[in-house]
């Protein structure tokens, strides 16, 4: 049985290897570009970032130097700025092209940002920089075929997963401050986030409003909706999320060990005045695990139902494990404290559904059933042809 017992070491040994936890800072880059002011909220959340040109995108080499590079809305320079006009009086006497004027290869473009993204990158879109991601990734589709046609006035988002666990709410009033914003019908292979009812000039339509795009190690988000202003809940969530996806993906290394269901995921982080923070996690019926971690950082889980607090933990490891068992499925409700150095530092948070019994048990499960399929087959072997395992003959 000298092959079973070789067979269960290295099922064992791969079971029970445990990687060591990372997370370096994000390296980040912004497009400078006319209308969303994104990099306020960079600054606000103490994420260091360098500009790029939009020229610069032509470089291959570009993408490898970053982890995250956001594409605001209004990158692309207006032709008007491109060009200069000689005339004398109402008269145009010549029309010539600046000096330094650009054009990037948009197949190019497309080609890097799709093997920026498939291999580990993530990117933010807004706005107009939609068909970037289009001609990436595709997906995009649009009423009457035609992207710009939602009309300015208050809008009520509908937060789906993700976005509804972190902004606690099923709806967030924002208002579209111009006409012809881009409204999509829909967005092929994405994860919705949120969809809204807009009104525009042929009449009420419904579509996404922000949506997820996952390539192989990558994501990209994108969102209709932008704005600077302070307590912006959809700026934050999509800002962190797309900055900060390193560490979601280091705690991600500890909590996908225990092989259960995944649930919601969460990358925020305490701004100046708050103390703590709070979201909506949808638990279903028995056992569930909240995880929680950032590096550098300490933090306190409490899960409560109303009033009443189901589960609470304080651990000094870098990632915390709350277990949770609750006998009725629904939304419960999650704060989340830092200790002294957890201030400013930014975390995660995902939640599992199903029971831990110990690292890679399905794995093991799987590798145990192989092994005793292999040492089953020898004993049945043995049985059947005695003689080739008897010895030497006498």
């Amino acid at each position: 049985m000298r092959i079973y017992g070789f067979f269960s070491t290295v099922v064992l040994s791969f079971a029970l290897f445990l990687p060591g936890l990372h997370a370096a800072a994000p390296r980040v880059a912004v497009v400078a570009n006319s209308y969303d002011n994104v990099e306020k909220w960079l600054d606000l959340c103490r994420v260091p970032y360098r500009s790029i040109g939009y020229a610069e995108l032509d470089d291959p080499a570009v993408y490898g130097r970053f982890d995250a590079i956001f594409f605001p809305s209004g990158m692309e320079p207006p032709p008007e700025t491109n060009i200069n006009i000689l005339s004398r009086g109402t008269s145009i006497q010549g029309v010539t092209l600046k000096q330094g004027h650009y054009s990037l290869d948009r197949k190019k473009l497309a080609r890097n940002l799709r093997a920026f993204i498939e291999g580990g990158g993530s990117a933010y879109f807004s706005g107009f920089s939609w068909d970037i991601l289009h001609e990436a990734c595709g997906g995009f589709d649009f009423f009457n075929a035609f992207p710009y046609i939602g009309s300015a006035g208050p809008v009520e988002l509908s937060p789906l997963g993700d976005l509804r666990c972190f902004v606690s709410s099923s709806v967030i009033p924002v208002n579209m401050a111009f006409a012809g914003w881009v409204a999509a019908r829909s967005i092929a292979g994405a994860d919705i986030l949120a969809t809204a009812r807009f009104e525009t000039p042929r009449g009420g339509r419904e579509g996404p409003m922000i949506a997820r795009l996952r390539k192989k190690r990558g994501e990209a988000y994108f969102t209709s909706y932008y704005a600077g202003e302070a307590g912006n809940q959809v700026m934050r969530f999509v800002v962190l999320r797309v900055a900060h996806r390193n560490i979601l993906d280091w705690l991600e290394e500890t909590a996908g060990r225990w092989d259960q269901s995944p649930g919601v995921t969460v990358v925020d982080m305490l701004l100046p005045g708050e103390t703590s923070r709070r979201y909506a996690l949808p638990l279903e019926r028995g056992c569930n695990t909240v995880f929680l971690g950032g590096p550098g950082g300490h933090f306190q889980a409490d899960v409560y139902r109303g009033e009443e607090i189901v589960a609470s933990r304080q651990s000094w490891e870098r990632v915390t494990a709350v277990d949770v068992r609750v006998g009725e499925g629904g939304t419960y409700g999650l704060r989340v404290y830092p200790a002294e150095n957890g201030r400013a530092i930014a975390f995660a948070v995902s939640v599992k559904h199903g029971p831990r019994v110990f690292p890679y048990f399905k794995r093991a499960m799987l590798g145990f059933l192989f092994v005793s399929v292999i040492a089953a087959l020898i004993l049945i072997n043995r049985f059947i042809n005695p003689r080739k395992y008897s010895g030497r003959a006498r």
